[in-house]
């Protein structure tokens, strides 16, 4: 999504990519599936359309941070996407919308529940945001040090979470049958150039 409150979002942190393009439409982002394995999209007229303007009133309104509109936006785009899995990270600690741990707990068992009640089975991660993640502030800086983290260099605890929630993902979608050796497959990716050469083929599309 765009950013709403201090941070910039997933989108904005993409589109400071020259030529990035989220808006796909589905036909574009099927074929960009099949030929890539993935790919990246945010909101559009046909996936969530009614969640721009929700978006639009919780800025307006001061109700950024309230949990049924936060977990009601998120899960609406994963599961018009037709997801059969999904990891999450959720934020806690003083920079993050919700600092109370018990709040990013209800807003994750929020989520989960939804999943479930649409046969889509969901991971959520609850991270610390009590201090900044990696050292890179703004769009186009923690672009870069994702850049170098898929790369095999960058921040530690960057490289951490990636790990973390990628291995998730990679049991979750069947790819791995445990968490160990999903680590052990996403270190190997990055070791060997795969990681970054997926994610120029995404942003040079």
């Amino acid at each position: 999504g765009r950013g709403l409150g201090h941070t910039g979002g997933t989108l904005d942190k993409l589109e400071s990519i020259p030529g990035f393009r989220t808006g796909l439409s589905l036909a574009e982002t099927v074929a960009q599936v099949g030929r890539l394995g993935c790919a990246l999209i945010g909101q559009t007229g046909e996936i969530a359309p009614a969640d721009k303007k929700l978006y639009a009133l919780r800025d307006a309104t001061g109700t950024v941070e309230a949990i049924p509109l936060i977990a009601a936006s998120i899960m609406s785009k994963k599961l018009a996407e037709g997801l059969t899995g999904l990891v999450l990270d959720v934020k806690t600690g003083a920079g993050a919308f919700m600092p109370a741990l018990d709040d990013g707990i209800r807003l994750a068992r929020t989520m989960i529940a939804l999943g479930a009640r649409h046969d889509c089975p969901v991971v959520a991660l609850l991270t610390n945001m009590d201090s900044p993640l990696g050292e890179a502030c703004g769009n186009a800086n923690e672009v870069a040090e994702s850049v170098a983290t898929l790369s095999g260099g960058g921040p530690s605890d960057v490289r951490e979470l990636t790990l973390r929630l990628g291995a998730e993902m990679l049991v979750l979608g069947g790819a791995a049958g445990d968490l160990v050796g999903a680590r052990e497959r996403l270190e190997r990716a990055i070791a060997n150039g795969e990681a970054m050469e997926k994610f120029r083929a995404i942003a040079l599309k």
